[in-house]
């Protein structure tokens, strides 16, 4: 939603509240000069790292713990 800066100066809690559902566009002189956005109280990285985590885990078990580089190393140049 856009509001012009002068509609946000009279109507602040209108527009706190409706950024808690969407982003808000401050314009002034009808071009785009803030946003109010919902805060978060955990950041994004932080949100992303359990998956990223699980990723990674479900790796390991993949390669057995008694395999040599070099018989790897072999095996791939052997195909």
């Amino acid at each position: 939603m856009q509001v012009a800066l002068s509609d946000l100066k009279v109507n602040v809690g209108k527009y706190v509240d409706l950024a808690e559902t969407e982003d808000v566009v401050i314009t002034k002189y009808g071009k785009p000069a803030a946003k109010i956005i919902r805060y978060d109280k955990e950041p994004w990285y932080i949100k992303k790292l359990p998956q990223k985590i699980t990723s990674i885990e479900s790796l390991f078990g993949t390669i057995p713990n008694d395999i040599d580089l070099e018989d790897i190393r072999t095996e791939r140049l052997a195909k």
